[in-house]
């Protein structure tokens, strides 16, 4: 079994010699290795040509002016000449055994209807330099083809292009990456590609990504409007049975349905299926997902007993703790809020809104920020 990889070039000076070495000493040797390049300002493109020179499998592909990340991914996928590509970005790195251990998995699945299309593994976060941050691993789960389209829709589990195999005539057959979809373009085609058929996961930390200025700052941009901007694609009926036809509850899948009307501003129909949500196994996010609805009506005063009650159950509550701090900060109870903000960052290093709201309290005209949806275990790393 033959494997391209795929790398859009763009402003990666710093990193892609360090991309480069972590496939070309893969255990599993890649057949050909693309990169793309994006017509950026620095030196990435003369880097990637000297390199070639020392290791053939590497290609550099020129597009003729800048056209983004996603047509630089299609123009390696068209031009790759094996089933299967690797997709890279051009700042991350991967174990040497990645490649060994997804063609492995896919041979277990040779039977498994629908054809899978795709092979994701976990991943761990580095900082600009390469070192790994602690706690900083994302992990997913095998899932049903059934279920896949559902959980990807409620947390987007496939966090980075680095490291994902894909098939490339399921990817190509579905029109690729959008070149006009500028938010969160990689999860957007996930979630087309997920409809297709069978996704596959390695559940090894294999991917290293990396976390630095440039990168920061795009995901920064795209996060606030990224679930808005994939679920406007969506009928609330498509979404609705998504979840539902997940192996989880009907609680849990009502949970996850209410989570993601509220992403869609339409917080009234959600609050009406909170009456469904009834165990004791979900009386927490039961109570998250209640304050939120207040929170949003601007009934503070109604928000935070039911955050007070929410932390006496669970005070290691990230998104209750943030919330709740916001609502001391907005009455002027300025040490509250402080504590309530340094234990969310405590459990939570990296906790963008409790990290920026900590900083806006010296702000005589501070703009604090609610967090709308349960915390990950692992968030990403936004600082």
């Amino acid at each position: 079994m033959k494997i391209s990889s795929i790398i859009p070039l763009y402003n990666a000076e710093k990193y892609i010699e360090a991309t480069l070495d972590s496939l070309v000493h893969q255990t599993y040797p890649l057949d050909e290795i693309l990169v793309v390049d994006d017509c950026g300002p620095d030196c990435s493109a003369e880097i990637v040509e000297a390199y070639s020179k020392k290791y053939p499998l590497v290609r550099l592909i020129r597009q003729s002016y800048n056209q983004g990340g996603s047509a630089a991914r299609n123009r390696g996928l068209k031009e790759a000449r094996n089933e299967w590509v690797l997709m890279m970005d051009s700042d991350d790195t991967i174990h040497h055994d990645l490649v060994k251990l997804q063609v492995e998995k896919l041979q277990q699945f040779t039977d498994v209807q629908p054809s899978p299309v795709a092979v994701h593994p976990a991943y761990v976060q580095t900082d600009a330099s390469g070192n790994i941050l602690e706690n900083s691993e994302y992990r997913g789960q095998q899932l049903s083809f059934d279920e896949t389209f559902g959980s990807l829709l409620v947390r987007n589990y496939i966090i980075t292009p680095s490291g994902l195999l894909l098939h490339r005539e399921s990817a190509l057959k579905i029109g690729g990456y959008k070149t006009d979809f500028v938010v969160s373009e990689d999860a957007e085609f996930i979630l087309r590609l997920s409809r297709e058929g069978t996704f596959v996961y390695v559940d090894e930390p294999y991917v290293y990504f990396r976390r630095h200025e440039m990168s920061i700052t795009s995901d920064l941009k795209k996060a606030s409007q990224a679930g808005k901007a994939i679920l406007d694609v969506y009928s609330i009926k498509e979404v609705r049975d998504a979840i539902y036809r997940r192996s989880f509850s009907k609680e849990k899948n009502t949970v996850d349905f209410i989570t993601l009307l509220y992403q869609f501003s339409r917080f009234d129909e959600g609050f009406l299926y909170l009456n469904e949500i009834q165990s004791d196994e979900f009386k927490v996010s039961k109570l998250f997902l209640s304050a939120l609805y207040y929170i949003e009506k601007e009934q503070f005063d109604v928000a935070k007993p039911i955050l007070e009650e929410l932390l006496l159950e669970n005070d290691m509550h990230g998104a209750a703790m943030n919330n709740i701090g916001v609502l001391y900060a907005m009455d002027g109870d300025f040490k509250k809020a402080k504590e309530c903000f340094e234990k969310a960052i405590h459990h939570y290093p990296g906790y963008m809104d409790a990290t920026d709201n900590l900083r806006q309290m010296v702000n005589p005209n501070a703009s604090y920020r609610f967090t709308k949806r349960e915390l990950r275990k692992n968030l990403l790393r936004y600082s």
